[in-house]
């Protein structure tokens, strides 16, 4: 009996202990597994993974930590331990600890080159190659076939190209290409912009797409019209020039836009606003906040996501601000909740500490006035 109760003490003992430690233990006898993975949000469908070198992980594990005050910058890019996604890359390199808010001071000179090295690699594989609308034209000719990924649920369907001359004009190719394409869009046809991959046998292209069908359609496929690709330089039909959203959903499938910020506009900057507030798409707006207003959009997110429609109406002055280190931009917008719809005039109230730096917006003042 006494032996029971022994076996049965140890064996208690090591499965508290498993759950203890069952952050870093994996299995009885399996090792821990450390890897890169690139993603636009921790929720995104859509991800590239690749082992994580030893001499990093040993960095990492054995590196001196410091406590930081600010919240981790925006990135895309983590170490994932077995299931776990522990730390996070910024765009400079640095190391950060998602748990314990902590910096990992500087890496050796000769892992800094490797995880550069490394980082440019899972960047080319996870993204689309940045081409003109020229290039695309040639690389996509029409009838066509090609698979179009969506970078945030990771659902990808067939398309053809069927016409376009200052953008490509296609159609789902199949019913079942439709269904997967109305589930993108959780159901419902919406003008709402995308940030896609164009995969053929030509290469993989960064582009941008909308999903309401409109105009002609000639394939059988339940898809009442066709719907439009966007590329670097793309033009609408009707206007004649490059849609804002279309070119920010762009860059982020080139993986271009946590850079691209810095050298916004205070105009792009109300434009990418509105869009990441219309789309629940944070990781467009936290890259144009600073520290302070990071914090906010954590705080107001529940918020935010409970309006259903933000438009802007008006438009955008034309005046330069180049030499401004605050710019109040006023703009009459829609924006629907549950309880209804409304048009009122919001200013943005633009600010930055110098001329070099770049422009944020004051989300308090603008939660203010939504």
């Amino acid at each position: 009996m006494k032996r029971i109760l022994c076996s049965l003490f140890i064996l208690v003992a090591v499965l508290i202990g498993l759950n203890w430690y069952g952050s870093s233990v994996a299995a009885i006898g399996q090792k821990d597994t450390w890897e890169y993975v690139i993603q636009t949000s921790l929720e995104s469908g859509y991800s590239t993974a690749m082992p994580l070198p030893k001499q990093i992980r040993k960095n990492v594990q054995k590196g001196k930590w410091k406590e930081i005050s600010y919240p981790i910058p925006p990135t895309d890019t983590f170490i994932r331990i077995n299931e776990n996604v522990a730390y996070a890359i910024d765009h400079q390199l640095n190391v950060y600890d998602r748990t314990a808010n902590k910096i990992l001071l500087p890496l050796k000179e000769e892992n800094k080159k490797r995880l550069s090295k490394d980082m440019k690699k899972l960047h080319k594989n996870h993204y689309g190659e940045l081409i003109t609308w020229k290039d695309a034209n040639q690389l996509l000719p029409r009838y066509s076939v090609f698979k179009v990924l969506d970078l945030d649920t990771g659902l990808s369907f067939e398309v053809q190209r069927r016409a376009g001359s200052y953008h490509a004009d296609v159609q789902p190719l199949t019913h079942d290409d439709t269904k997967i394409m109305k589930k993108i869009y959780r159901g419902t046809w919406s003008w709402d912009r995308r940030a896609i991959l164009v995969l053929s046998e030509t290469g993989q292209f960064a582009g941008s797409m909308h999903g309401m069908p409109h105009g002609q359609g000639a394939l059988k496929n339940g898809f009442p019209g066709h719907f439009c690709i966007h590329f670097q330089d793309s033009i609408t039909h009707k206007s004649r020039k490059m849609d804002h959203a279309h070119s920010i959903m762009i860059k982020k499938a080139s993986g271009e836009w946590l850079d691209h910020t810095q050298k916004l506009s205070p105009q792009e900057i109300v434009d990418a606003t509105v869009l990441s507030i219309h789309q629940h798409d944070w990781f467009i707006l936290s890259p144009i906040l600073d520290d302070r207003n990071r914090i906010l959009l954590d705080e107001h997110l529940e918020e935010l996501e409970e309006i259903e429609l933000i438009k802007r109406l008006s438009d955008l002055p034309k005046e330069d601000g180049s030499t401004k280190l605050t710019y109040p931009i006023t703009v009459k917008l829609q924006v629907h909740r549950k309880s209804g719809t409304t048009n009122k005039s919001v200013t943005f109230a633009l600010y930055r500490p110098t001329i070099e730096e770049p422009w944020t917006v004051d989300l308090e003042k603008l939660l203010e006035q939504l």
